[in-house]
């Protein structure tokens, strides 16, 4: 029995694929469907955020949501990208013979600007929460032109640690006589592919991504106590601050008082309203971006999950699906930047 065999073939003799060829190309055709619903609207609403962030005063958190609202339409340009034509190969495009090349390349783009919008997120949450449980101490720390340097030198670290590994490789046109078309074809590992490889996956996809969690959900939990302590004051100060029956003076100073005290109630409830919106960045984060860091863990430990291996079918099929949770993240971190928009 013949199976069809696309960008999923994988050489004979390597064992049980668990994932046979048709299932594998089957859900990732439907998670390639699924990503389309949810990144063409991320594309859009990152652009709508950059351009809403450009035009209010510009601090330090607001420098942090452009540079993630930049990664994250990247990432979703080229995921959609993707997604498109891994659909039409299933339509037997003319040129979908070249897919395997095109979502190998794809990956690189993809990988740069999740990476980024990873250490940009846990670059939010680390200025949130030290702000709250160090605010005398650190918030001095933050300025928009020292987050402008933290965003530039983010990108370029992932940058240098992905570089090496996306020139470890030669590609090369072979022209194709049945229909006069060429396929583009990876002709030639260097030798230093499987090293800058191991590199990747295990220190920026696996440590670094640790990391990026034990910082966040440190930082989450002390956003939210800080939340509870802010919340336990605000209590205990209206107890204090009971009006008192007194002569004709109290009269004045009570006005006095509440004019003040509606202007601290406006700077309590923006403080509030920008350490829930951080918090709610840090936990939509490390909810979606879980999978990814459990399916690297898994590559690191099983050499047969990756491409070209026994379990190449599953590889494709589990990130195919994790594609889709990035998807779903850029689209709903445009809600959480409105938020952030409403306290600039």
């Amino acid at each position: 029995m013949n199976e069809s065999k696309n960008f999923m073939s994988v050489p004979a003799g390597m064992g049980d694929p668990i994932i046979s060829y048709d299932v594998a190309n089957i859900l990732t055709g439907m998670f390639c469907f699924m990503v389309l619903v949810f990144s063409v609207p991320a594309v859009v609403l990152n652009i709508i955020n950059i351009v809403i962030f450009v035009n209010t005063k510009i601090d330090s958190i607001t420098v942090c949501f452009i540079s993630l609202s930049l990664s994250d339409l990247v990432a979703m340009l080229l995921l959609t990208k993707t997604a498109m034509v891994s659909i039409m190969r299933a339509f037997e495009v003319s040129w979908g013979k070249n897919l395997r090349t095109y979502l190998f390349l794809f990956t690189f783009g993809i990988g740069l600007s999740v990476d980024t919008s990873s250490a940009t997120t846990t670059y939010i949450a680390l200025q949130r929460g030290l702000c709250v449980a160090l605010p005398f101490l650190t918030r001095h720390l933050f300025n928009r032109n020292r987050s402008v340097i933290v965003c530039v030198s983010l990108f370029l670290f992932i940058l240098a640690c992905s570089t090496p590994r996306a020139t470890s490789f030669s590609l090369k046109n072979i022209p194709d006589p049945a229909d006069n078309t060429s396929l583009l074809l990876i002709v030639k590992f260097f030798e230093t592919w499987g090293p800058f490889d191991s590199f990747y996956t295990i220190f920026v996809k696996t440590v670094l991504v640790c990391i990026e969690f034990c910082v966040m959900i440190v930082c989450a939990s002390l956003i939210s106590y800080g939340m509870q302590s802010s919340m336990k004051l605000k209590l205990n100060s209206s107890t204090q601050a009971q009006p008192t029956v007194g002569g004709h003076g109290n009269t004045t100073e009570d006005g006095k008082s509440n004019g003040e005290d509606q202007s601290q109630k406006k700077k309590e409830a923006k403080e509030s309203l920008v350490m829930k919106q951080s918090l709610i960045v840090v936990l939509i984060h490390v909810i979606f971006t879980t999978p990814r860091m459990l399916a690297s863990l898994y590559v690191v430990f099983e050499p047969r999950y990756r491409v070209g291996a026994q379990y190449q079918n599953l590889y494709f099929v589990s990130f195919s699906s994790i594609s889709v949770t990035d998807s779903i993240n850029a689209f709903a971190n445009f809600f959480v930047g409105c938020e952030a928009e409403e306290t600039a």
